[in-house]
């Protein structure tokens, strides 16, 4: 005869005092981190603790910044990453230029700028939604877009017609960029609409549980192609952005966004898998590598040389929240 042994109360309150502690560490672990990395460079790095610097910092943190929000939604979602974002992003940066230089009107600019990128993300959103992998679909959206962008431009730069397309960038409160403000702005709508609506509970739920979220009657196909939709609006908001900083642009610009962009939503702490993150964390995670990043231009340390380390730091990071992530389970 075989005795089973239960866990006593005593077991439960102890294993739920251990996930709770585990939980705390890994929602606290990148802020700490953050911290120790600005104490550090301070003493360190020459130049690095300016109001120039932090401006950078703050100014590259938006750009990725509000992408990586926005691709929250499609991680959270169980659908991976979008990894057309650098020829979605540089396709609408090209119709702000072509529309406002057309119309002479930035608004108008912006919201043709926005509307492309919806459309973009729509389409894809809908085709990920029916059950094709994010991946190839998206590794394709990419290639479609970046060669319609090339023959449309044909492969030249498209310039402003006049200084007056940069005004997004150049604005500035208390010599905080508008970018800034934006970025601060999207991100606290985007984290309300996840964590405070129907919309937001199912991305969750689907994510985690596909097959429990189609019992709930939730709709794989529309809540994907919500997740899209959050993605573009981010996408045509950073383009504008972007553009109105260069005030020029060319179809194989910004070769390290998309880049930055995944790497900001995994050091966030958002479960590749889907069903466990947040939008402010992946904000947090882009205030990260944009740091790190800055850091390592004001040591001179070459192009390629940063590329690898800020690989490695986020690969350490990532396994590290997935081990974290695992043991609170």
């Amino acid at each position: 005869m075989t005795t089973t042994l239960q866990p006593t109360p005593t077991g439960f309150q102890e294993r739920a005092g251990q996930r709770r502690a585990i939980n705390g560490i890994r929602n606290s672990a990148l802020p700490i981190l953050i911290a120790a990395v600005y104490v550090g460079a301070s003493i360190f790095v020459p130049q690095f603790l300016t109001f120039e610097t932090i401006r950078a910092i703050l100014l590259a943190t938006s750009i990725t910044g509000i992408i990586a929000v926005g691709m929250t939604a499609v991680t959270l979602s169980g659908n991976f990453f979008s990894l057309a974002v650098t020829a979605s992003t540089v396709f609408s940066g090209v119709i702000y230029l072509w529309v406002g230089s057309a119309t002479g009107n930035i608004f108008v600019a912006a919201l043709a700028a926005i509307v492309v990128a919806l459309v973009l993300g729509l389409i894809q959103g809908y085709i990920v939604g029916l059950g094709l992998n994010p991946v190839v679909v998206t590794l394709a959206a990419g290639a479609i877009i970046y060669g319609s962008t090339a023959i449309l431009t044909k492969g030249e730069v498209v310039a402003a017609a006049d200084n007056s397309m940069g005004r997004f960038a150049t604005f500035a409160i208390f010599g905080v960029p508008l970018p800034v403000f934006i970025f601060i702005g999207f991100t606290a709508v985007a984290w309300f609409l996840t964590e405070h609506t129907l919309i937001g509970r199912n991305l969750h739920l689907l994510g985690a549980n596909k097959a429990t979220a189609r019992n709930s009657g939730i709709s794989a196909t529309g809540t994907t192609i919500w997740a899209f939709l959050a993605f573009s609006v981010g996408i045509g908001v950073a383009a504008i952005l972007q553009v109105s900083q260069t005030l020029q642009i060319q179809a194989d610009n910004f070769p390290e966004l998309t880049m930055n962009v995944v790497a900001a939503v995994l050091v966030g702490g958002t479960a590749i898998t889907g069903g466990d993150g947040s939008p402010v964390k992946s904000a947090i995670g882009a205030l990260f590598i944009a740091t790190i990043t800055q850091i390592m231009v004001l040591s001179g340390i070459p192009q390629g040389t940063r590329y690898f380390v800020l690989g490695l730091v986020v690969v350490a990071l990532v396994i590290t929240l997935h081990l974290l992530r695992k043991a609170s389970r």
